[in-house]
């Protein structure tokens, strides 16, 4: 069962993309949206933070550091990432630590059902 409690961070650089996938979460989760780094590091620190939604393969190419951060730093690494890509770049996602690599189209019934069996799992724990 989903809680509206459990915050969701989208990272996502693709409006129509982003705006899908707050407009699908936000029945199920309270979702935060950027499509900067700076602001998701920025609401990363600010919130709580279940899990985290994150295009790696961004325009400016910062993606993939992004996510080195958010894995290297001591209060965000334990948070779940999903990686949604249009690129299948699953084997450097797993390497990375990725707790799931989706590749785009992405269904939002399929990304439901990622980020609920990640937060079940982490409240299993």
């Amino acid at each position: 069962m989903h809680t509206a409690d459990q915050s969701i961070l989208i990272i996502e650089h693709d409006d129509p993309t982003r705006e899908l996938y707050v407009r699908e979460l936000t029945r199920d989760y309270h979702v935060f949206a950027c499509s900067e780094e700076h602001e998701a590091l920025a609401l990363l620190h600010a919130h709580n933070i279940g899990a985290i939604v994150l295009e790696p393969s961004r325009p400016n190419g910062h993606g993939w550091q992004l996510f080195a951060e958010i894995q290297a730093a001591n209060t965000t690494r334990s948070i779940p990432v999903v990686l949604c890509s249009t690129l299948d770049e699953r084997s450097r996602g797993a390497e990375l630590g990725a707790s799931a690599y989706l590749v785009k189209p992405v269904l939002p019934k399929t990304l439901l059902e990622t980020l609920h069996r990640l937060l079940i799992g982490q409240n299993q724990l």
